[in-house]
């Protein structure tokens, strides 16, 4: 043991004497793995950061919202969409589920269409209506009508309804299409309580793949299916898809890149690793001849550009991060956009594994010559 940690401590002290008697050696490989690592966190990084840019804007435009309307149904009695808890559990989306029963007019002409609810419903929907529950106009704060009292003319039937205003991201506003009053089943005439119109709109929260919507689409068809239900349901999965299809083609090219510069770099470390190694041929050989066995020798050469490549390319990713932000705000005048750590990170892994592997297959010629017969060296 003690030899060990004596022999260990001599090869870390020869590494630093090499470094600081030919400075050119180490400098040569952090420049070139700090230069192309950052290229390369460039090149990857538009790509992370393009694909976030357009992922954002699809699910800002209800990328991730899944429509169903459903009409009919079964005959044995009415048909009703599961309740916000039950798609939450079996499908994790936010959903409200409406009856449409046509369209009131505000005292200034404007129709506002009206929606009632299942009872089953009704816990979701009461926070949001008047306290009394009775009818209650939601519209978006650019609405026209102020908070408060207001008429509407209901099939020739004047009545007062509450207005409320509702945050234009909301998930029942976008249904809404921005406005809807909401009324209590049995605030609807007779002639409208037999409604068979309905409306979904649900919002997957963990938008990661195609899946997450096609999961939700699939749920509502088999369900208008069993319900014997006509409709249709609408989503951007196909978008969705398009997109995922277009990434994976960049994934071949992002590999393409990192091979590209562990070429470069493996070329580089495998050149100056055998340079040095041969200029210091006889004392690792005198040190073969003592019993150190040729592993730690190249293990101090692996961990020599483990140590210059591993710290040059945290450089890069230091480097990188921080100016980032100001390349996106400044140059591409893309706004608030920016990639985190975390978004970078799959880039970084792809980028680290190949540096990893270069410095592997460098070690090759060191292991080769480690290797050689004594006698043939000191003769």
């Amino acid at each position: 043991m003690k030899s060990l940690i004596l022999t260990t401590l001599y090869l870390a002290k020869d590494t630093i004497h090499r470094w600081f008697s030919r400075v050119s050696s180490p400098l040569a490989r952090v420049l070139v793995v700090y230069f192309l690592g950052l290229c390369a966190l460039c090149s990857l990084g538009s790509y992370a950061l393009a694909t976030k840019i357009v992922r954002d804007k699809i699910i800002s435009r209800g990328g991730d919202l899944v429509m169903v309307s459903m009409t009919g149904g079964r005959t044995s009695g009415p048909i009703a969409f599961p309740t916000a808890a039950q798609v939450e559990e079996l499908l994790g989306a936010e959903s409200y589920a409406v009856k449409v029963a046509g369209s009131a007019q505000t005292a200034s002409g404007q129709h506002v269409p009206v929606y009632t609810f299942d009872f089953s419903h009704i816990g979701q929907f009461m926070p949001l209506m008047a306290r009394s529950g009775g009818p209650t106009l939601l519209q978006t704060p650019d609405g026209k009508l102020p908070p408060g009292p207001a008429d509407v003319d209901y099939y020739g039937e004047r009545r007062t309804v509450f207005v409320r205003h509702l945050p234009e991201n909301h998930l029942l506003m976008r249904l809404m299409n921005g406005k809807g009053i909401l009324m209590l089943a049995d605030d609807l005439p007779e002639s409208m309580r037999q409604s068979a119109y309905h409306q979904l709109i649900a919002r997957v929260r963990h938008l990661e793949n195609t899946d997450s919507i096609l999961n939700v689409e699939r749920y509502f068809r088999r369900y208008m299916r069993l319900e014997n239900a006509n409709g249709h349901v609408i989503s951007a999965s196909r978008l969705l898809e398009e997109l995922e299809n277009v990434l994976s083609k960049q994934t071949l090219c992002r590999m393409a890149f990192c091979l590209g510069i562990s070429c470069i770099v493996g070329i580089l470390l495998t050149a100056l690793a055998g340079m040095e190694y041969r200029q210091n041929e006889y004392i690792y050989t005198l040190m073969k001849s003592f019993g150190i066995h040729p592993f730690m020798l190249v293990g101090a050469f692996i961990a020599e550009n483990l140590l210059i490549v591993g710290g040059s390319f945290v450089a890069a990713i230091a480097t990188f991060m921080y100016f980032q932000k100001i390349i996106v705000t400044q140059l591409l005048k893309l706004g608030h956009y920016s990639l985190s750590l975390q978004e970078i990170m799959p880039e970084i892994h792809l980028i680290s594994v190949t540096l990893v592997v270069c410095v592997l297959v460098s070690s090759i010629p060191i292991i080769i010559a480690a290797h050689r017969d004594i006698g043939r060296v000191l003769k």
